[in-house]
């Protein structure tokens, strides 16, 4: 069994929202070197553009706490409105029982730091379904 991730062959879009600019960069070169097509955003706005442009993202990832937002949960609302039915992952760094505190329900979360593989499971999570 080999260390290398699985190259996917086709080229579905995952969209990431992401303000840290370093953080964005690494989840969208981990993920097109996997064979997936990156779109790195740093906010909702842009999401927004880009639906408006008619991108339709095969899953999303998410920071939890993105600069500017009004809270983690209308984060994920936002998002999930531009984007219907399309399967979001919130990227977070906050400890649980503060994500509890902010009403975060912890399903769906790939907590900060995570390793390269965690990242492309959950990817392959969203993709695959329930």
């Amino acid at each position: 069994m080999s260390n290398e991730p699985e190259r996917r062959t086709s080229a579905e879009v995952i969209l990431i929202i992401e303000d840290d600019v370093h953080i964005g960069g690494l989840v969208g070169q981990v993920l097109r070197e996997a064979g997936y097509r990156a779109e790195v955003v740093r906010d909702v706005g842009a999401a927004r553009t880009l639906a408006t442009q008619g991108l339709r993202p095969a899953a999303m990832l998410s920071d939890l706490m993105i600069a500017g937002s009004a809270g983690p949960e209308h984060l994920r609302a936002e998002v999930q409105g531009l984007f219907p039915g399309v399967p979001l992952t919130l990227m977070t760094g906050v400890p649980p029982k503060r994500r509890a505190a902010l009403g975060v329900a912890d399903d769906h979360i790939l907590e900060k730091p995570f390793e390269l593989e965690a990242l492309l499971a959950a990817v392959r999570g969203m993709l695959e379904g329930p």
